[in-house]
């Protein structure tokens, strides 16, 4: 522990004040025993030169031009002689000094001590620190030398007294600040000590964490060779993109399945090179919302094999990577080759187009000949004929409707249905194709609540067959005599269609579903109402064609919301 400045210099005092008190003791003790015959005095007259030889006058004098205090005692202990100092270190005029009782002006708890040490001085040089009391009840600690002495007069006690109250003062100061010292000291063990303790505790903590990070390590990288495995066993590739370098890491695999090089680093431009220019835009819009917004990377498209030239349907599915500001950094992603799932897919479609096709001819031609016999029915008034032709033609015309879903199913995925998007008011339209239902009768009360025109660009035809798929459904799963809400209204940025009934209603569990291909909700109310699940994935995908969403909301037993929306047109100002 490093002593203060003031400690050094309190030591440094200390050691000044001991000199010259054992310097004082010396020159007393050569004076006495009569080694020295003359003495040079600083006194407060400057330096004085006084001969000791035979010369009581001169002694005294001597004696009053010391800075310690002197007296001397009778054998009765009374103060023959006392030098000015003695007087003022008593608070005491001179004049009552001489002649008293020495042991008056010392402190009672040393007077006993004081008469013992006195008593021995008379036959032996002696030593002695005790207290002295003024008439203040101050008391002053000093030393005693006292030693007989032989003057002209006689024989008396000589006591030199030294005041010690600088040094006791030095000596306290020191002492407190040994205390002080040791007590540091011992707070500083402590603080080792706990510090010892401490490290001793956070590295058994640390060795713990390291521990656990070498577990939590070993279990990442075998989870990390089990997804290689996976991968490898299901012919995935893998992929993250830096968004910020733009640098991309591939897998093995990956790699193979584009054709790219085994070796060396891989940019976006690489990847896109091999995608069908004809789905460029939609990958990159794919991956814009995702930087953008987040939107989780789901998109099918087909690639030319770099290598082999060979056409390839490839799938990527990912996510965007955030840093610790929320911003998107990078992408990644999977990548499985679906080209068997699309061929088997192609020829389905195939299939159900010819099939389609062929039905088409003959149903076309039984619709005639149902109407020329409804004609002749009404001609001959057979009624029963014509009741019985009119269900006829209704169910033809149900079959002629289920077909051209086919095949508007299988134009859609072969990419050759087309969009006309002209200028389109949608109130006008939903309200048209609501007049067909109220001409006919449905058996149901449709409400219509329409705001302001709504001008988009659209496909009339197309629109019409969603509008009048939702509102065919809310007929059908609904029951009689119930009423349909149809309402049409804006967010300032989207026209947007609504439709409710008060119907059976869908489970949450269908919902995310109900735009699937040929998905049906199945259950003991949908049993009876005919359909091959086409009507709402047709419509999602018309919708998707007009840059718009659709989607439905319903609980079981509180009927069904189905809702699409679609931009609204730009207006010239």
């Amino acid at each position: 522990m490093n002593k203060s400045i003031e400690h050094i210099n309190l030591e440094e005092a200390y050691r000044e004040l001991q000199i010259q008190l054992e310097e004082a003791n010396d020159i007393i003790g050569a004076i006495r025993s009569g080694e020295v015959d003359a003495l040079v005095v600083n006194g407060k007259d400057g330096h004085q030169l006084f001969s000791l030889k035979s010369a009581d006058h001169s002694y005294r004098i001597f004696i009053e031009q010391m800075i310690e205090s002197a007296i001397t005692l009778d054998h009765n202990g009374r103060i023959l002689y006392s030098n000015s100092q003695f007087a003022a270190i008593c608070k005491t005029p001179l004049e009552n000094v001489i002649g008293k009782d020495f042991l008056i002006f010392i402190d009672e708890d040393y007077r006993d001590f004081a008469k013992e040490i006195i008593d021995i001085a008379w036959d032996t040089d002696t030593k002695a620190e005790l207290f002295l009391k003024d008439g203040h009840e101050n008391k002053t600690a000093v030393q005693l030398s006292l030693k007989k002495l032989t003057l002209d007069e006689g024989v008396s006690l000589s006591i030199i007294i030294t005041d010690l109250t600088d040094l006791k003062k030095s000596q306290f100061l020191l002492q407190t600040k040994n205390e002080e010292l040791e007590a540091a000291r011992k707070i500083a063990d402590e603080l080792n000590d706990n510090l010892e303790s401490i490290v001793r505790e956070r590295t058994l903590e640390l060795e713990v964490r390291n521990n656990e990070l070498r577990t939590a390590l070993n279990d990442l990288k075998e989870s990390e060779d089990n997804l290689h495995s996976a991968f490898n066993a299901g012919d995935l590739g893998s992929c993250s993109l830096d968004l910020v370098t733009g640098k991309a890491e591939m897998s093995a695999k990956f790699r193979e399945l584009y054709g790219l090089p085994k070796s060396g680093d891989i940019n976006w431009e690489m990847v896109l090179s091999a995608v069908d220019p004809a789905y460029i835009d939609e990958l990159n819009q794919v991956l814009r919302q995702c930087i953008t917004f987040g939107t989780p990377v789901d998109s099918t498209y087909p690639i030319r094999h770099l290598t082999t030239g060979e056409k390839r349907w490839m799938r990527v599915v990912g996510k965007c990577k955030q840093d610790d500001d929320g911003n998107f950094i990078s992408v990644y992603a999977v990548l499985m080759d679906v080209t068997d799932q699309k061929q088997d897919e192609q020829r389905k479609n195939d299939f159900i187009a010819m099939v389609s096709h062929e039905l088409k001819t003959p149903l076309t031609s039984m619709k005639a000949y149902i109407q020329v016999l409804q004609l002749k029915a009404r001609k001959d008034n057979i009624d029963f004929a014509g009741k019985a032709l009119e269900g006829v033609d209704k169910q033809i015309g149900k079959m002629t409707k289920m077909v051209n879903g086919f095949l508007n199913v299988a134009r859609l995925e072969s990419g050759k249905i087309g969009m006309d998007l002209a200028p389109v008011e949608l109130t006008k339209l939903v309200s048209t194709v609501v007049d067909e239902y109220m001409t006919v009768g449905s058996g149901h009360y449709i409400n219509q609540n329409f705001s302001d025109e709504l001008f988009i660009n659209a496909d009339v035809d197309k629109l019409g067959q969603v509008v009048n798929n939702l509102i065919s459904n809310a007929i059908k799963y609904s029951p009689n005599h119930t009423e349909i809400f149809i309402d049409c209204f804006s967010d300032d940025q989207n026209a947007i269609f609504k439709i409710k009934d008060l119907g059976m209603g869908i489970s949450q569990a269908d919902l995310p579903r109900l735009f699937d291909r040929f998905y049906r909700v199945e259950n003991l109310k949908t049993a009876t109402v005919a359909g091959f699940g086409i009507g709402l994935y047709l419509s999602a995908e018309i919708i998707e064609r007009h840059q718009g969403k659709i989607w439905a909301e319903s609980e079981l037993g509180q009927g069904a919301s189905f809702y699409f929306s679609i931009p609204l047109a730009q207006t010239k100002s």
